[in-house]
């Protein structure tokens, strides 16, 4: 069976790699996973998923005393980033910032310089232990100019761009033809190591083009474990500059005038709030790191509907309710783990562990069967494994998850293709392009316990795997599974602003039935593998 890895060439029409569906499941390497406090009482987690990229998990908790749910998965590459306020400016600049958030919502990064003088610089002294590339971060204009670049006063080591137009030196030009395209990227350097000045400079008009430039950062490779892949968290009492950014709780802050931070950290998810002394824009998608997302806010651990005396209920975390929390313990490297006050908030190991103890319950309170959750989470993966004992009513399903995959065709807030196939074992992929603007009936995978899904970012291409089934336990209930995929939940097309979601399910094959009563046993697992190339 083929499964299909996508570069983003096949987006124009050239034939995708096929691949097995076997490496779906391989490690695309990576060495840490971190753990940070999230919105709302949530988590977030981060899992290094390749080289120099992590997938971010967002974890819910909008209710305390329910288990935490996996609503959302985050793509960015990992970099080392320096924003306007880490550069040393000289001569004639112009400070902007954004007058929005999110990818769509503004032309600059929250804080960006301009320029259109020859004798300004703005420089950045970067390194780190391992080899490492840099990248500028420039906002396009109509009227952008050449962006001169320099390392350590020369231009040896810019070996990624050259001299575009005989100007003498090597530059890149800042030139777009839709005026303020916000986020642009270039690679200028690769196979650095130590510490190097980096200087930013107009070096001459661009024809088409013009003479004004706008800057927003300098920033090179990184690894979870390094210090500015994210903002630094909010602290009281600061002197912060308008454009500063700052995040606090899962939540990224952009500082609204110049002056010294209050007693209170900003706790606002959207608009303008005070911290008691200065005011901040809340920012979900902040200017670093840059996200993608590549699924949904939807339950993924499981889900399941059953009857109990004739009475419907539906359990699984904070989407479906009905799992009343009764103990928890979160452990970063076998140690319990305490949320970091200082830096960038992250707590950086190799696995994390997330034991949840619940009790299911019917939508009046009678309690049905206790549920252990096992969560865990290393680098590209996470996997999770659930027991669940019956406490003595009978609850028969009518339907039972043991693993959800929601996943992301076309991501409407990056304007993005992102997941393209899904491979399925012993058939044909199903290629989600197919179904725009329909909702089809499901898609049946009969007897599949492994799927996986190809897409890329930009010129990163995305493999993820996914499968669940029943653990080896004696009593176990749960036998046989099956899959299914729902490839366009709102009949979207690929454009415009709004997501084309879809989903796809391994479900308990329940032909013969299922119950559970009083000590009988449901155990089942589900893991996500998820790598970049």
């Amino acid at each position: 069976m083929l499964g299909f890895e996508l570069s983003p060439s096949a987006q124009s029409g050239l034939p995708p790699t096929p691949q097995t569906l076997a490496a779906f499941f391989d490690h695309g390497g990576g060495a840490s996973v971190a753990i940070a406090a999230g919105l709302d009482g949530g988590l977030t987690i981060w899992s290094e998923v390749g080289a120099q990229h992590a997938a971010c998990l967002i974890l819910d908790n909008d209710d305390p005393t329910t288990r935490y749910s996996w609503r959302e998965t985050l793509i960015a590459p990992l970099r080392n980033v320096y924003p306007v306020g880490a550069l040393t400016l000289t001569g004639s600049w112009s400070q902007l910032q954004s007058s929005g958030s999110g990818l769509g919502g503004s032309y600059t990064g929250n804080r960006a310089i301009g320029s259109s003088s020859t004798t300004a610089t703005a420089s950045a002294t970067v390194g780190r232990d391992a080899a490492y590339d840099i990248w500028v971060h420039y906002t396009g204009r109509t009227s952008g100019g050449y962006i001169k670049v320099e390392i350590d006063g020369r231009q040896d080591a810019v070996n990624e761009i050259d001299d575009p137009a005989n100007l003498g030196f090597k530059a890149f030009s800042a030139f777009s033809p839709i005026d303020m395209q916000r986020r642009q990227t270039i690679k200028v350097a690769s196979g650095l190591s130590g510490a190097h000045n980096v200087t930013l400079s107009y070096g001459a008009p661009a024809s088409p083009g013009g003479n004004s430039i706008l800057i927003e950062a300098i920033s090179i490779s990184a690894a979870l474990a390094d210090p500015h892949i994210l903002p630094p968290l909010w602290q009281p009492n600061t002197a912060y500059e308008m454009g500063d950014e700052v995040q606090f709780d899962g939540t990224f802050y952009a500082a609204r005038g110049n002056g010294t931070s209050g007693p209170n950290a900003p706790s606002h998810t959207n608009g303008i709030a005070s911290d008691g002394a200065l005011d901040w824009r809340a920012d979900f998608r902040p200017t670093y790191p840059e996200f993608v997302a590549i699924d949904y806010a939807s339950e993924r651990e499981y889900a399941a509907r059953f009857a109990v005396a004739g009475a419907v209920t539906e359990v699984g975390g904070q989407t479906h309710g009905n799992e009343v929390l009764e103990a928890r313990t979160i452990a970063l490297d076998g140690v319990a783990w305490v949320p970091e006050t200082a830096g960038n908030g992250l707590s950086i190991g190799t696995a994390i562990t997330i034991v949840e103890e619940t009790t299911w319950q019917t939508q009046v309170g009678a309690e049905v069967a206790t549920c252990q959750l096992t969560r865990n989470i290393t680098p590209a993966g996470i996997r999770h494994d659930v027991q669940v004992a019956g406490l003595g009513p009978q609850a028969d399903f009518e339907w039972f998850y043991a693993g959800m995959l929601p996943m992301v065709h076309w991501d409407g807030e990056s304007a993005t293709t992102v997941i393209q196939t899904v491979a399925q074992a012993g058939g044909d992929p199903v290629v989600l392009a197919d179904y725009a603007g329909v909702n089809p009936p499901n898609v049946n995978f009969a007897g599949v316990t492994r799927l996986g899904l190809s897409g890329s970012i930009g010129d990163v291409a995305i493999r993820y795997g996914h499968e669940a089934g029943a653990l080896a336990l004696q009593g176990n209930s749960l036998v046989d599974f099956a899959a299914f995929l729902r490839p366009n939940l709102d009949a979207r097309t690929a454009s415009g602003s709004l997501d084309w979601a879809a989903k796809a399910y391994v479900a308990a094959d329940l032909q013969g039935g299922l119950s559970l009563a009083e000590n009988d046993i449901l155990g089942f697992y589900s893991r996500h593998v998820i790598a970049v190339t």
